[in-house]
């Protein structure tokens, strides 16, 4: 009689568990799309270079004439020589300086760029060809 009242309890157990395990409707899974936030990028300065006039030496002028300078020639091994006056030559440091600083600023963008999209990769999005990102799996 013990046998058979714990069969049936078993059997009970059984039913009540597989009762709970039915149900109507699969479960549903639902995609939602996240906008992502904006790219903040530091701005770039336009570059306002200033002008610089050079002026060619050249060999063939005669010792003793403007632009005449026998051992520069002779130093440079060349034909020809570039010079620029000292304002000139302030001018042309002036727009060194300039393009440094507006190639850091670029360089500041792209670093901006760089972890705007390593983020992306962090969190395992995946573009989906529209400008929207698929959610993270």
């Amino acid at each position: 009689m013990q046998k058979i009242a714990n069969i049936a309890v078993a059997l009970l157990i059984g039913l009540s568990l597989a009762a709970c395990n039915t149900t109507k409707e699969p479960p549903t899974t639902a995609v939602v799309l996240v906008d992502k936030p904006q790219l903040n990028l530091p701005p770039v300065d336009n570059v306002k270079l200033k002008d610089v006039d050079w002026v060619i030496i050249s060999k063939s002028a005669k010792t003793g004439e403007p632009g005449s300078t026998d051992a520069a020639f002779r130093k440079a091994h060349s034909e020809s020589l570039l010079a620029v006056s000292p304002s000139d030559y302030e001018d042309l440091s002036i727009n060194t300086a300039n393009l440094l600083k507006v190639i850091k600023q670029y360089q500041a963008q792209l670093r901006a760029y760089a972890d705007y999209y390593a983020r992306d990769n962090a969190q395992n999005t995946k573009d989906a060809g529209n400008g929207t990102k698929t959610a993270p799996r």
